[in-house]
């Protein structure tokens, strides 16, 4: 019992270590497209995306300083360690791309954005395409 407990609290340990990893991390990227965060249109620009405060919220504001959206984004994990530091959209059609993901390199566990009522009405009748983004951490 008192392995299983030494085991459970090592494993939450890492799992902390992970999160505030993440949640320490401001994440940069150039977006050659405009794309979509929960129900606003973003245009497309320079953008970072940084924490703001817990529970995986973040603030994601343009260089223009007129676009910015509070979201807040869910843990994801992989098998594998991202080589880069990420955005992952998708989209669908030319004019359709929703913020999907953010990957920051070295970890395997990134932040996901819950489908909004417009993805999932477009995830119904069009396909979609992952478009990846390349960005920066600091």
């Amino acid at each position: 019992m008192k392995k299983q407990t030494l085991s459970l609290i090592g494993v939450l340990s890492l799992l902390l270590v992970a999160g505030a990893a993440f949640a320490q991390s401001t994440v940069e990227s150039n977006v050659p497209f405009s794309f979509t965060v929960n129900n606003t249109v973003l245009p497309a620009g320079a953008y970072r995306i940084s924490p703001a405060g817990i529970g995986g919220v973040v603030l994601i504001k343009g260089a223009d300083k007129g676009s910015a959206k509070l979201v807040s984004l869910n843990a994801v994990e992989s098998s594998d360690v991202a080589e880069r530091t990420k955005l992952v959209f998708h989209c669908y059609g030319r004019n359709h791309c929703f913020l999907y993901e953010v990957w920051i390199a070295g970890q395997s566990r990134g932040r996901q954005l819950p489908k909004s009522a417009v993805e999932k009405e477009l995830t119904a009748s069009l396909a979609s395409e992952n478009v990846t983004v390349m960005a920066k951490a600091r």
